[in-house]
């Protein structure tokens, strides 16, 4: 083979495949309707349950027996605590949840457990502080005077920036900078996706 036909066809190959440590980013999570912590059955036992049980309907066809740790969990949101797995809830029939338990997004329910915590967003989320996703469209970092695309901007915001829930409202929250402006950001998009990271480091429920 010619060694310029040869360097024409090592270019294109080179074109196709992605440079090492290039791969697509991971999608942000979907954030349903709520969230559910798995945990151990004791406060003091740090090892999740070993399998939970996955139906098609509530208590009807069983799909799988998983470990939570094979669930897709909400660690790009929320850093759980030691032996808690956070999942994101997509439906909700009394002590019933619907959750993923696969990346493909197939989905199972599976039965509320007495140790385990659920909570709709709308709960969870208040008083917490939270950051927006980096690397998101620019009219994502605007925190605005109403819950509305259409409402002006109060404050330009960075994914650096600490917001304290106050309020939550569909897919907006009410948010506090340091205790001196106020105003309504997206928590959520259109797709369901989270727009924001939870910080671990405060739980406004064990005040």
């Amino acid at each position: 083979m010619p060694t310029r036909l040869f360097l024409a066809v090592l270019l294109s190959l080179s074109l196709l495949v992605p440079p090492v440590g290039h791969a697509a980013a991971k999608p942000r999570p979907f954030a349903g309707i709520g969230i559910l912590l798995i945990r151990p059955a004791s406060p003091t036992d740090t090892v999740a349950p070993g399998t939970i049980t996955l139906y098609r309907e509530p208590g009807v066809g069983r799909l799988a027996e998983l470990p939570p740790a094979k669930l897709p969990t909400l660690s790009q949101v929320l850093k759980a605590a030691p032996g808690e797995t956070a999942v994101a809830v997509q439906g909700k029939r009394g002590a019933w949840l619907r959750i993923a338990y696969d990346e493909a997004g197939r989905e199972g329910w599976v039965q509320l457990q007495r140790h385990w915590q659920y909570d709709d967003w709308d709960t969870f989320l208040k008083g917490r502080v939270v950051r927006l996703f980096a690397g998101m469209k620019k009219n994502l970092y605007s925190l605005r005077k109403e819950p509305a695309t259409t409402s002006p901007e109060v404050q330009t915001l960075s994914a650096s920036r600490n917001l304290r829930v106050i309020q939550v409202q569909e897919d907006w929250a009410l948010a506090m900078i340091d205790l001196a402006a106020a105003g309504w950001i997206r928590w959520r998009d259109g797709d369901g996706r989270f727009l924001v990271v939870i910080d671990e480091t405060f739980d406004p429920q064990k005040r």
